[in-house]
């Protein structure tokens, strides 16, 4: 199946290049806790995760570059993934403490929409530098399409992502040092996976294993 070739494939980028994804992991939560610059980091984080599963060369300067190209649009995604997670949350969170039945009813729809906006949500920074220029409008569009075109293989990649995060919890240490990169590694080869099979991203390339 795709999404376990993909899973593949984002845990040996992470370990082909293990010393500079902790180093950005690092600067990652480094950002993250000064809150300020917590949208460029993550976008820069997103471009070194990009130029990897499009299988071009990395090195942390594309980080340093790219935190700095798009401060305003990165903050303005990174801001409303924030507040469409918080939104519907909150009405989750209402309607199931309703005691009528069809708030609860209602609830689980939102659950759902919960679901989708997760899967959804794993495309929204590849995409933002996927595009030759990005586009606020065009990645949520594009990314809640890719999800309902590729359902399955975007839950897997979802509940992937779940998986490492809570290995990252349980060994507390990685939480700090690879975290970050290892979802934002594996939200990138999601994108360039679903694009493949449409024809719209480089496939891997071919090792000549007589050489």
């Amino acid at each position: 199946m795709k999404a376990f070739l993909v899973m593949g494939r984002s845990l040996k980028a992470l370990y082909d290049e293990l010393f500079l994804w902790v180093w950005l992991s690092v600067l990652w939560w480094v950002g993250t806790v000064l809150i300020l610059p917590a949208a460029p980091v993550m976008a820069g984080l997103h471009m070194a995760a990009n130029r990897v599963a499009n299988y071009k060369r990395v090195d942390s300067g594309f980080f340093y570059d790219s935190a700095r190209q798009y401060i305003g649009k990165s903050w303005l995604l990174y801001g409303l993934n924030l507040l469409m997670l918080a939104g519907v949350i909150f009405n989750i969170y209402f309607y199931l403490n309703s005691t009528a039945a069809w708030a609860q009813i209602v609830g689980i729809v939102w659950i759902w929409v919960l679901v989708l906006l997760l899967m959804a949500g794993q495309y929204f920074f590849p995409l933002f530098w996927q595009q030759d220029e990005p586009s606020i409008k065009m990645i949520l569009r594009n990314a809640f399409l890719l999800s309902i075109r590729y359902p399955l293989y975007t839950f897997l990649m979802m509940i992937f992502q779940i998986l490492l995060l809570v290995i990252s919890i349980v060994t507390v240490l990685p939480i700090f040092l690879l975290m970050p990169a290892s979802i934002v590694v594996s939200a990138n080869f999601t994108l360039v996976g679903a694009l493949q099979e449409m024809g719209l991203a480089p496939q891997p390339p071919v090792v000549d294993r007589r050489s």
